[in-house]
């Protein structure tokens, strides 16, 4: 199904130009051909924000709300991606929210770790006077080993190329999944089901 480009309503397949505002109609692609490189910039500049937001201090405290910067920044990119396709979000299927969700995810999971890597430098002092509570707290509740070191590392002051490692990890599987909600609940919400509108025909003249 082909829409038009400029306002976005169906198209038939014959049509050379849309009779809603008269704009030529480009020849159609191969049906169900998606253009991979349509989803990389919405994704890179959500995963840009949702990376940053992800990691600041103080304010990264919103992904305690059901990791709302990381559903945010799906969305976004959904958002993003819809403004680029002709017929808008109508074009878009569960499936192109889902992509680009997780593609926002992989991006934001990159810059959130290279982001933490001077905030932590910066907030060293601060993890160092928390560390010994850290340790108390993790001590008290009932919890593996291997996961109280593993936390007891990755809240510790001390760069590591092991800490990193496991930060990126960590990002990218929480980031992937959640960003791919934002992405698919965008579609949802937004009226996937609408799709494009009907065409309007030309009124008749009137002698």
């Amino acid at each position: 199904m082909r829409t038009c480009s400029k306002c976005g309503v169906t198209l038939g397949d014959q049509a050379q130009y849309c009779m809603q505002c008269g704009t030529p109609v480009d020849a159609p692609r191969q049906a169900g051909a998606t253009e991979q490189s349509d989803f990389i910039q919405p994704a890179m500049i959500a995963g840009a924000a949702l990376g940053i937001l992800s990691s600041l201090p103080i304010v990264n405290a919103g992904n305690w709300c059901c990791c709302m910067w990381v559903v945010g920044g799906g969305a976004l990119g959904a958002w993003l991606l819809a403004r680029e396709r002709p017929g808008g979000v109508g074009a878009m299927s569960y499936g192109d929210g889902a992509f680009v969700g997780v593609l926002s995810g992989l991006f934001g999971a990159f810059v959130a770790t290279l982001v933490s890597i001077p905030v932590r430098l910066l907030t060293a002092n601060v993890l160092r006077s928390q560390q010994q509570a850290f340790e108390e707290m993790f001590a008290e509740a009932e919890m593996e080993d291997a996961v109280r070191e593993m936390l007891l590392q990755l809240l510790s002051p001390d760069l590591s190329f092991t800490t990193l490692l496991i930060s990126f990890l960590i990002n990218v599987l929480l980031f992937s999944l959640f960003a791919m909600i934002g992405g698919i609940l965008y579609v949802a919400i937004t009226g996937q089901k609408a799709g494009p509108q009907a065409p309007v025909e030309p009124a008749a003249k009137s002698d």
